[in-house]
């Protein structure tokens, strides 16, 4: 398996629509890419839930909300 490079991790607001999302990743990776000459991967941060009391809460309680 090869090395992995430079990962570079991208953190999209609630307002960029998931259509958006994925061609812009693309287009960045292959522009850092070309610009570094290096092997870049550009990933999205998969942002969790940040409501203390939505995670403290279980699947059950969840689905009565």
């Amino acid at each position: 398996m090869s090395e992995p490079g430079l990962q570079v991790l991208v953190r999209f607001p609630e307002g960029v629509p998931l259509e958006a999302q994925g061609p812009a990743l693309l287009c960045f990776e292959l522009l850092l890419r070309t610009l570094t000459k290096q092997d870049v991967r550009v990933v999205k941060d998969l942002m969790g839930d940040d409501s203390k009391l939505r995670r403290s809460m279980t699947i059950e309680m969840r689905q009565k909300l």
